[in-house]
């Protein structure tokens, strides 16, 4: 339709009086014409049937009519489309805007005015079809004019006429076209070039079809749609067509369309085994044994269940191949013949897939987002859950139970009558065969007297029986599973007498007078916090946690019985743990060492085994640590990251709870620090009490007490922290990213040495409860913590970081870097914990190792302004020169230049508790030692095992940070941490000794031993020189024959990085050996070289490489890849690469003057000082 006449020829009156656009606002339609519009080729094409609205604003067509009349078209583009009729292009239809439908553009060809018609036409009937409009018809059709609406080979036979005879037959044409054969039955094509624009062309009659009406209302449903007209509910409209075109509307499908229902299947399991349904539940709060998942297994035909405690997700392939599949195979003596899960990805790993194919087993998937379509396993899950967490409740045990109260659903489950349709069993009967006994079951959670064995008993006149509490029936045995809670041990035990009525809250509020704060801890403490999870273990003793570690660990041992068909054979417990491999984990002892590197918090790994003692039995003797973890419960964040690995030093005396703090000897003094640390967290505004939301679950928090001494032991304050227990935090709920960088090692002591030979000024700072200003980006809330509660039931929403939240040090350093920066420092490249303000002489640095902070700089009043600036922004405590840092000792004088670092204080502790042998140790191991490991029958009891694991931690902090000449030995021992003999026991005890005895012995760096040092001659004054040794020991290692590769770096005279590590690949030659060797010292020259340039001290020349293999010396500078060096990885020479880059310069020493030869071997008394010496070690 047209606002002009003068676009149009063949004028005439419209049927259609009016038009209506979709804002209901109605135009007069003057009449309908034909308009010619010029085709691609320049031919002409006419569109009849035009109507011409001279109220309307701009010229409309609608595609979608045109196609309907015979148009093709295709896409081009999103916004462009190819318009042909028949093999014809006739435009490009560029898309105008968007309203409705699409909108177009296309070319019209005004008319000529001689060929235009008068707008005022007649409208009376006998004007239609006669007089001029007559005329105008028999017009005839230019030879190049094709008509819209008539069909493609009508067009290609007019085109192809006209050219012939020199003109064509206008009625004919008329008469094939679609435009003719619709009038002829009384129809007009006036609808078929209405624009979208428009809702509807609403003729006099209110007609339409029953699509248009539905949208009309609004997509009502068709039932309503048609019980309206059929009805006659409403008046004005006419429908025609058929209804069910409503069913098809695009528009409802996108926004009403539902699920379709879920049917009960028809399940095809004609026996036992034929299919089996499976699903984990989880991570749940962490449990007893580190639990967090527990797996469903359910045999569709009899219904019995399995349940599977999980520590991890990643345990479920492994349980199923060699726990529960041989085991119910044999007992059925049928082979299982499909699985059933959802598409969790423990069930698609590639593992446990291929698994499947070979054993035969059909894996069926449910559909994503679809449980329903596992429903048999959702529902036991759902079962167990609602089942254990009745249980808890009655006993009022804590979620820490949920384990055993599981086990103990499925037990109950598997013995109760099962409702599958109209059909009902048991089982346990369909499954066995035979009536399930039920006289061992006890009621969950109910108080027992469990009897004390007679070889257990001190003396005739101790009690025969103890407290405990019934978790259900034990595993592989005929007797109960029992927990102490004075005791806090689990044990088994088939001499028991109940008190079903009486559950452990009502025994616990009886006795909680009797027996004080201890059945308090179980939730606060013990129960809510596990530091060793545990490992069951395949062979005949099963190992188990007990819920509280707080001095030694302790163990009862449970024998299987001889039955062929276990007691409980449908609940069973994972033999699967997470493993830590020590000996891999500790094959490298480098100073860049991995704790180091970061300050992200991670999982606890657990040990290869946990056992705890017999009931009645003593405990072991308290350490503060493990070597194996770090504690989510660090009292400290930075002595938590200095010490490591293990911390063998605790004051005697120092509280464990508050009330031992408050209550106790110098409870004022830990009473203060309480307050102080909560004035802090008030001061910082860290929270503000709400009710919790619904669906969100409050972490729980506690206090820790620690006194904090100085360089020499003595007592300098009293320190109280409040700390979120951040292991309950849920990933991507409560925290994202957890990584925060901390000063590397050798950027400290690269530090030490410059401050050293420059006469910089060193200070030390410290930020007061730093962590409280990290503004949180995650919604997190906390329990009000002990002693601060006000008793109304809300819960801190943290705003700010608190200590123990797993993204704490993170959102830590964020906050202080956006303050540095903003102050004018810049972090390095090569140590993000690392910055650096001003340029030239007045450069100043500072390094951060989470709140601990040192300042290098050569004037004091550069620093007094840094300080200020810090003072400004956060709450900080100066604490002048520095002399006693992350547990260095720091010795200087700054007129004579020089500076000595080492451990004194720690060393002599850590032989205090571990060096047992006696006498002078003058190396750490003697030089016919071989560490070799053994089979585990020949190591030593668990307990020792236990206290190397620690001893080797300890060993580990000393010698990644001050102590390269420790360095070989603790990687020997770490190789067999995993089952050491005791010969190796006391090696690592004389290891203990030597550093004892050599407390003192550490890193110096002075002027006077850089310009001792080799290749240092021409050095200016007050520079640094970085210079290293490299060395290795060819096949070594008895066991493969591998080589150990070593390297020490110096700067400003003394160490500030070094390595000893076994190489992985085999060397065929000492040559290959040291060649491999180079490659890794190389590297670390390299990074040192950028380090040490943005320090100011940009090295002239090539860095001095000592090594004292000319061969590996030759191959580094030949080019050539000769027969000899074919096999050898790629990336090994890129040692050549560095040579000729010019960043390391290879020379030759001797071996007698090589110090990295204590890198890689046990060296003669006389000889192991001697490299000390060399490497520029303060011996004294």
């Amino acid at each position: 339709m047209t606002p002009r006449a003068d676009l149009l020829t063949e004028l005439e009156p419209s049927p259609v009086k009016h038009v209506t656009s979709a804002l209901g606002q109605r135009a007069e339609v003057k009449g309908m014409g034909k308009a010619m519009f010029k085709g691609a080729d320049g031919k002409m094409v006419g569109l009849k049937n035009v109507l011409w609205v001279p109220n309307l604003a701009a010229n409309l067509i609608s595609v979608r009519r045109l196609q309907k009349a015979g148009m093709d078209t295709s896409s081009k583009g999103s916004k462009t489309y190819t318009a042909r009729l028949g093999e014809r292009k006739l435009w490009d239809l560029h898309e105008d805007r968007d309203i409705y439908n699409e909108m177009w553009q296309i070319p019209v060809v005004p008319m000529p005015k001689e060929r235009q018609v008068a707008a005022s036409i007649s409208t009376k009937s006998e004007a239609v079809g006669g007089g001029d409009h007559g005329k105008q018809s028999d017009t005839k059709s230019d030879s190049n004019e094709c008509n819209l609406g008539e069909t493609s080979k009508a067009c290609e036979s007019k085109e192809s006429g006209a050219e012939a005879k020199g003109g064509g037959n206008d009625e004919e044409n008329h008469k094939i076209s679609k435009a003719a054969a619709a009038k002829e039955k009384g129809e007009s094509l006036w609808g078929t070039i209405v624009s979208a624009a428009f809702s509807h062309p609403t003729s006099a009659t209110g007609e339409c079809d029953w699509l248009t009406l539905h949208r009309r209302m609004g997509h009502v449903a068709l039932p309503i749609l048609q019980q309206i007209v059929k009805q006659d509910m409403v008046s004005g409209i006419r429908v025609k067509g058929e209804p069910n075109e409503v069913l098809g509307c695009p528009t409802c499908m996108q926004a009403k369309f539902t699920r379709y229902p879920f049917h009960s299947s028809e399940t095809t399991a004609k026996a036992p085994l034929d299919e089996v349904v499976m699903d984990v539940v989880g991570p749940l709060k962490l449990g007893a044994a580190g639990a967090e998942y527990f797996l469903t297994i359910v045999d569709v035909y009899t219904r019995m269940t399995w349940v599977y405690v999980l520590p991890k997700k990643s345990d479920v392939a492994e349980t199923v191949k060699t726990d529960w599949l041989p085991m119910v195979e044999r007992q059925q003596d049928r082979l299982v013949k499909a699985i059933r899960t959802d598409r969790g990805g423990e069930f698609l790993s590639k593992d446990f897939s291929t698994w499947l194919k070979k054993q035969g087993i059909r894996h069926s998937l449910t559909m994503p987002y679809s449980p329903a379509m596992n429903g048999i396993a959702e529902r036991a899950n759902r079962t167990l859950t609602e089942t254990a967490r009745g249980l808890l409740i009655e006993a009022g045990l804590p979620n820490y139970f949920w384990p055993d109260a599981v086990r103990h659903a499925c037990v109950a489950k598997n013995r109760a009558l099962t409702h599958v349709g109209e059909d009902k069993w048991v089982p346990y009967v369909e499954w066995i065969g035979r009536k399930p006994k039920v006289d061992m079951l006890r009621v969950f959670g109910c108080m027992c007297m469990a009897l004390v064995p007679k070889k257990l008993r001190h003396n005739k006149l101790d009690a025969k029986a103890t407290w405990a509490v019934h978790l259900g029936m034990a595993q592989n045995s005929k007797g109960w599973l029992l927990w102490d809670p004075f005791t806090k041990k689990f044990l088994v035990s088939r001499d028991c007498k109940f008190m079903e009525n009486l559950p452990y809250k009502e025994w616990k509020a009886e006795n909680q007078a009797k027996i004080g704060v201890r059945l308090g801890e179980v939730k606060s403490t013990g129960l809510e916090h596990v530091e060793l999870p545990l490992e069951l273990s395949s062979s005949s003793t099963i190992t188990r946690q007990s819920p509280q570690m707080n001095g030694g660990e302790e163990e009862e041992e449970v024998q299987q019985g001889d039955e062929r068909t276990p007691s409980l054979p449908p609940c069973a417990t994972s033999a699967r743990g997470n493993r830590a491999d020590l000996q891999q984990r500790h094959e490298s002892i480098q100073v860049p060492a991995v704790e180091e590197e970061g300050r992200g918090r991670r999982k606890t790994q657990p040990p290869n085994r946990l056992s705890y003692e017999r009931l009645g039995g003593a405990a072991n003797s308290t350490l503060t640590g493990s070597a194996l973890m770090l504690g989510d419960e660090a009292e400290d964040e930075s002595e938590e990251c200095a010490f490591a690995f293990f911390s063998p030093v605790e004051i005697p005396g120092e509280p464990t709870n508050p009330k031992e703090a408050w209550e106790g000897p110098n409870g004022k003094e830990w009473k203060k620090a309480s307050d102080e640390e909560m004035g802090s967290i008030i001061e910082n505004d860290t929270f503000y009490l709400v009710n919790l939301p619904p669906g969100r679950k409050a972490i729980s928090s506690k206090w820790l007490f620690k006194r904090k001494t100085d360089a020499d032991g003595n007592i300098e304050r009293y320190k109280s922290r409040l700390v979120a227990k951040g292991y309950q935090q849920q990933e991507k709920k409560d925290y994202n990213e957890v990584y925060a960088p901390v000063v590397k090692g050798t950027t400290l002591r690269t530090l030490f040495a410059a401050a050293a030979i420059k006469g910089w000024v060193v200070k030390q700072m410290d930020i007061v409860t730093a962590f409280l200003n990290g503004v949180l980006e995650e919604e997190t809330y906390m329990e009000q913590p002990e002693g601060y509660n006000d008793g109304s039931g809300r819960v801190w929403k943290l705003k700010k970081a608190l200590y123990g939240l797993k993204q704490a040090p993170r959102q830590w350093y964020i906050k202080l870097r956006e303050v540095l920066e903003a102050i004018g420092f810049t972090p390095s490249t090569a140590d993000q914990s690392l910055f650096m303000l001003g340029e030239g002489e007045q450069r100043s640095f500072m390094v951060v190792y989470v709140d601990d902070i040192l300042i290098f700089s050569p004037s004091s009043d550069l620093v007094k302004e840094v300080m200020l600036k810090l003072q400004d922004k956060f709450k900080c405590k100066t604490l002048g020169d520095v002399n006693y840092y992350l547990g260095l000792h720091i010795e200087r004088d700054v007129e004579k230049r020089w500076m000595r670092v080492h451990q004194k204080k720690y060393l002599e502790a850590l032989a205090a508790n571990f060096g047992k042998s006696e006498g002078h140790v003058a190396t750490p191991l003697t030089s016919g030692f071989k560490c070799v490991k053994g089979p585990a029958e020949e190591s030593v009891g668990e307990e020792e095992r236990r206290r190397f694991h620690s001893l080797v931690g300890s060993l580990m902090y000393a010698a990644v940070h001050t102590r390269p000449d420790a360095a070989f030995a603790t990687g020997q021992l770490a190789r067999v941490v995993q089952y050491p003999n005791e010969e190796q026991v006391a090696a690592g005890e004389r290891v203990a000794k030597y550093l004892g005895q050599t407390a003192t012995v550490g890193l110096q760096y002075s002027a006077a031993a850089q310009r001792r040092q080799k290749g240092a001659d021409g050095v200016e004054p007050g520079r640094l020189f970085l210079t290293a040794f490299s060395d290795a020991s060819w096949a070594s290692e008895p066991e493969d024959m591998t080589s150990v590769g070593g390297f020490i770096c110096c700067v400003g005279g003394g160490p500030t990085a070094w390595e000893s590590k076994k190489q992985v690949d085999q060397a065929l030659s000492s040559v290959e050996s040291e060649y491999m060797a180079l490659f890794r010292a190389i590297r670390e020259v390299v990074w040192q070289r950028r380090l040490l340039a943005e320090l100011g001290e940009e090295q002239q020349g090539p860095t001095p490489l000592y090594c004292d293999s000319q061969g590996a010396i030759a191959l580094a500078k030949n080019p050539v890849l000769h027969g000899l060096t074919k096999h050898m990885k790629v990336k090994w020479h890129w040692v050549r690469s560095m040579v000729t880059a010019g960043e390391v310069e290879l020379h030759y020493v001797k071996t007698t003057a090589q110090p990295a030869d204590m890198m890689t071997k046990r060296l003669v008394e006389q000889q192991h000082w001697k490299c000390c010496k060399l490497a520029g070690m303060a011996l004294n």
